[in-house]
């Protein structure tokens, strides 16, 4: 008896530590930012890509993966079995993957999360003034439910001979299903109209080129002083305002990326999208509560919050070519509305 007790634990710590080793060798973007405020959910899913002599494998459990859309179905769908739809789609997910990783991979991940359902995703980093703790940068997973149609469209405005799966693949491949799980559609119907819950209208654009280039509406800008831009566009946009938002006026800030970008350079300019909207509460909450945005309380966060709603996007080609030709219109409406 002693003895299966001891080769038990034995297997559990080997276990233990091959998850531990795998997260301390992934070596995580590393960025200088006071505004990393997502605490470890413990209790979120953990996705982790390795990616070693150009090739990206996921690892689940301390085992490596093919980085396929199936593989990593199987594995939620495992985590997930004893919740209903509803709780799976308001669970959390973490994603630890290398500051090489190639742009286009985590372009993959975030659509293949989108058609599966889950809303919310967080991006494990290190801060450089705590460089031995890992933080999370929270990533809003915006729906996109007519993704089959736009893939049809797209195709024919592309003169593709192809099916919506196949259109889908050429620029996401390793994807073998476009089906929208049911937690996906019980999300739009039963939680309460929120602005990402809007078709978008008002979109600004940022591109992110090779040898960290960035262009906000068309124009070479630099990173250190992008937040300061963007700070400024969302003050035009909302007239500085700190009542609610009119959903005719929200503005979403749409990330386009070349396949070579670094998941680096990423986490670098989505950070500076962070700090935009946290100077530009930090002028609201001084305007109506006469105090800085972090001394503010849980409800009036939240107001604050409502005048400039966050709308971090990244819509690629595919989705962009739909929204533009198929769904401009003068009354703001949700995706539900769509049915």
């Amino acid at each position: 008896m002693k003895k299966i007790q001891h080769l038990f634990f034995v297997v559990l710590f080997s276990v233990f530590f091959m998850v531990i080793t795998e997260a301390q060798t992934t070596q995580l973007p590393n960025i200088s930012s006071q505004y990393l405020t997502q605490g470890n959910d413990y209790g979120a899913v953990v996705l982790t890509i390795r990616y070693t002599d150009h090739k990206s494998v996921w690892v689940f459990d301390g085992k490596a993966l093919d980085f396929t859309q199936q593989n990593l179905y199987q594995f939620l769908n495992t985590k997930f079995e004893q919740l209903d739809d509803a709780a799976i789609q308001q669970h959390n997910l973490k994603l630890e993957a290398p500051t090489d990783l190639p742009i286009h991979y985590l372009q993959d991940v975030y659509l293949w999360v989108q058609i599966y359902g889950n809303k919310n995703m967080h991006l494990a980093m290190y801060e450089s003034m705590e460089p031995d703790k890992i933080q999370y940068l929270p990533l809003n997973i915006l729906a996109f439910p007519p993704l089959e149609e736009a893939c049809v469209y797209y195709a024919a405005s592309s003169n593709l001979a192809a099916s919506a799966l196949e259109t889908f693949a050429t620029i996401h491949p390793n994807t073998a299903a476009l089906v929208r799980e049911k937690k996906a559609t019980v999300a739009l119907k039963k939680n309460p109209v929120r602005p990402e819950d809007y078709i978008p209208q008002n979109i600004l654009h940022l591109e992110l080129r090779e040898n960290n280039e960035i262009f906000f509406i068309g124009r070479q800008v630099n990173p250190m002083v992008l937040a300061s831009l963007i700070q400024s566009a969302l003050a035009t946009n909302y007239n500085n305002s700190y009542e609610k938002a009119d959903p005719k006026h929200y503005l979403w800030l749409n990330l386009k990326m070349h396949p070579d970008v670094s998941y680096q350079q990423y986490a670098e300019v989505l950070v500076a999208l962070q700090e935009a909207f946290h100077l530009y509460w930090e002028e609201l909450a001084f305007n109506k509560f006469q105090k800085t945005y972090l001394d503010l309380a849980v409800d009036e966060r939240w107001l604050i919050q409502q005048a400039s709603p966050k709308l971090i996007a990244q819509y690629d080609a595919i989705e962009l070519l739909f929204m533009e030709e198929k769904l401009v219109s003068k009354t703001p409406k949700t995706w539900l509305e769509l049915k």
